[in-house]
């Protein structure tokens, strides 16, 4: 269940110490992601965004510290609007989706759906083709958890979130059989 991965993961974070986890913005329900979306997206949509609607923002704060995996943290639904202008028009994201996860480089994951289907997740990197990377939402959250489990993703002897290229390789591949 989507809700309680997204609970492992915040569990992971605490035990890491990040510093994010104090920094979440708590979630919204459906009317608020069906008023920002203009159509009420996938359960699993709304189930995200009521987990989370970004993440609170100060001064002096760096890119890692609200990270929940390495370079990427929650988009509030206000900044998935932006992000959606920014990057209609690509074929693999069609006419509806919504970021999810964002990078300080512009990178995102999107949830990616047809109308009454599941969604998906599609990774989209600057300068390269947009592919769906993951079969849900569940799925993806499931990986990063692994990747924390498994010490693919990890905090360096510097104090920032990393990963472990080759090991993430892995999981990922285990969760595809």
């Amino acid at each position: 269940m989507l809700l309680t991965e997204l609970e492992v993961l915040a569990e992971r974070l605490t035990a890491l110490a990040r510093p994010v986890v104090s920094w979440l913005v708590p979630g919204v329900d459906a009317a608020a992601v069906e008023e920002a979306l203009g159509e009420l997206p996938p359960d699993e949509v709304i189930t995200w965004f009521g987990w989370c609607n970004g993440v609170e923002l100060y001064p002096g704060q760096v890119q890692d510290d609200v990270n929940v995996i390495p370079g990427y943290s929650p988009l509030s639904l206000v900044e998935a609007a932006r992000f959606i202008e920014a990057y209609s028009g690509d074929p693999v994201l069609g006419n509806h989706w919504v970021p999810l996860l964002g990078g300080a480089s512009g990178d995102i994951y999107t949830a990616v759906w047809e109308p009454g289907g599941s969604a998906r997740v599609a990774g989209v990197l600057v300068g390269e083709e947009t592919e769906v990377e993951f079969s849900g939402l569940e799925h993806m959250v499931s990986v990063f958890n692994d990747c924390y489990r498994r010490g693919a993703y990890f905090v360096d002897d510097q104090g920032r979130l990393a990963m472990d290229s080759d090991l993430y390789d892995e999981v990922y591949e285990a969760s595809a059989e």
